[in-house]
């Protein structure tokens, strides 16, 4: 025996149409939000790398009184390019007789 239940609560069509615009207009929101702080975080780390290599830069020089031949002396370049290092876009040269590691024009 089936029993009707006429007095169902429930949510209408259109009540559920404007909860989806709304998250929609939320997410719309805070999607290039998140984006933009993932790169600006690459950014942030690629600095922070910069300063450790210069530290072992100088870290070597007060161990070996000289500056590291390459940046592969301390393990960081590339067979390829031993004096270049690459980050975010951007490329480092590092000059072994002054143990500068300066932005590429």
């Amino acid at each position: 025996m089936k029993r009707f239940i006429h007095d169902q609560r429930g949510f209408t069509l259109l009540e559920m149409a404007a909860v989806l615009l709304i998250i929609s207009l939320l997410l719309l929101v805070l999607i290039p939000t998140m984006t933009s702080g993932k790169d600006q975080a690459k950014g942030v780390s690629c600095e922070a790398n910069i300063r450790v290599i210069r530290s072992e830069v100088n870290l070597y020089y007060a161990k070996e009184k000289k500056y590291p031949e390459s940046l592969q002396t301390i393990d960081r370049g590339t067979a390829e390019k031993p004096n270049e290092l690459a980050c975010d876009q951007e490329t480092y040269t590092y000059d072994s007789k002054t143990g500068e590691l300066t932005k590429a024009k």
